[in-house]
């Protein structure tokens, strides 16, 4: 059995994840590998079980399975972590899945070949062919912080794709070297192509966002100032002018504005820097590690032009989205799906 490096292991994820997604019609996306809890865990795979549910499963990638006995690792997981491991890789040929799944070990690939036992289903389609060419192994350069800058600008207001490369840059508030790095790396992916009429635009939506979503708090979110307060009133953000203060909400706050079924628990600011000196004492925040509300610096300069502006003080839905799937919890997954059904369905 093969390991792979981490940037290979974000390539493998996203694409079994497509792959699943095609051959089943269910809905599955990669989850961070921040969330693991085991050094051997690859990040999770969560499937969507309709009606508001869904399933999480921690993940062991390894880019290709020759023998049977490679699999002991996955065995070992299972055991520490006292529950099912899902194996994803590049192929599992029919020989080898009738055998991992005779020792109910679930899989999926990039063929979209499938053994996976979730709450109210059984799945096992075997026999897809692999993918010609197989999956690049390459580094995904749209996950640097940078990149996933301009990536985030395009995913806000899609008609900069068709923009010169200088305009570009302007608008994401990074160097041109950035974006033609960028935008190089989602040509070669087949992430943007050419249109009849010759302009660029995303060919693969739902992959960008789910690109987008899952390496924001792995690459972009660490390298960003943040403060932790606490505040003396709960709903103190409802009633203050945050447009006054050139601040949007993220996270919770901004998913019960957008979804309406959430209430928000932990508020998320951005805002120009991290103490926002004039809000701070307008709201009278009190500094506090652990405190319910975070202010984080925003990525994007103030001047970009959204495609669709959602909600009065709120920011681009994918960033809301990302925001909720990294808290890991249910309610805020579910609010996740709402958000991404409603808003991110489809480019603007």
């Amino acid at each position: 059995m093969i390991h792979t490096t981490p940037a290979d292991s974000e390539i493998l994820l996203h694409a079994a994840a497509s792959a699943f997604r095609t051959s089943t019609s269910l809905h599955a996306e990669a989850v961070p590998a921040s969330t693991r809890v085991d050094w051997q865990q690859d990040g999770s795979m969560r499937f969507d079980l309709g009606e508001g549910g869904s399933c999480t499963l921690p993940v062991m990638v390894r880019r290709l399975v020759d023998r049977f006995s490679a699999v002991t690792p996955i065995v070992e997981l299972q055991h520490r972590l006292g529950q099912k491991v899902l194996l994803v890789t590049a192929y599992v040929s029919p020989d080898m899945a009738e055998r991992l799944r005779s020792h109910d070990i679930a899989f999926i690939d990039t063929a979209g070949n499938v053994s996976l036992r979730l709450p109210n289903a059984l799945l096992y389609v075997v026999g897809r062919r692999a993918p010609a060419g197989g999956v690049s192994a390459r580094r995904v350069r749209t996950a640097s912080p940078k990149q996933l800058e301009v990536l985030f600008a395009l995913i806000a207001n899609p008609g900069l794709l068709s923009a010169p490369y200088r305009s570009i840059a302007n608008a994401a508030g990074v160097a041109l070297s950035t974006v033609n790095l960028a935008l190089d790396d989602l040509l070669q992916r087949g992430l943007v192509g050419a249109g009849d009429d010759g302009k660029r635009r995303f060919s693969d939506w739902a992959r960008v966002v789910d690109e987008w979503a899952t390496l924001y708090p792995l690459r972009l979110r660490p390298k960003l100032a943040s403060k932790r307060f606490s505040a003396t009133r709960a709903d103190w953000w409802q009633g203050i002018d945050l447009h006054r203060y050139d601040v949007v909400l993220g996270g919770e706050a901004a998913a019960e504005k957008l979804a309406h079924n959430l209430r928000a628990e932990r508020i998320t600011l951005y805002a120009d820097s991290a103490t926002p000196r004039e809000l701070i004492l307008d709201a009278r925040l009190k500094a506090d590690p652990g405190g319910e509300v975070e202010i984080v610096q925003r990525f994007w300069p103030a001047g970009l032009t959204l495609a669709t502006v959602v909600a009065p003080s709120v920011a681009h839905p994918v960033l809301v989205y990302a925001d909720l799937l990294d808290t890991g919890e249910s309610r805020n997954v579910e609010a996740a799906r709402q958000i991404r059904e409603r808003y991110l369905a489809y480019p603007p």
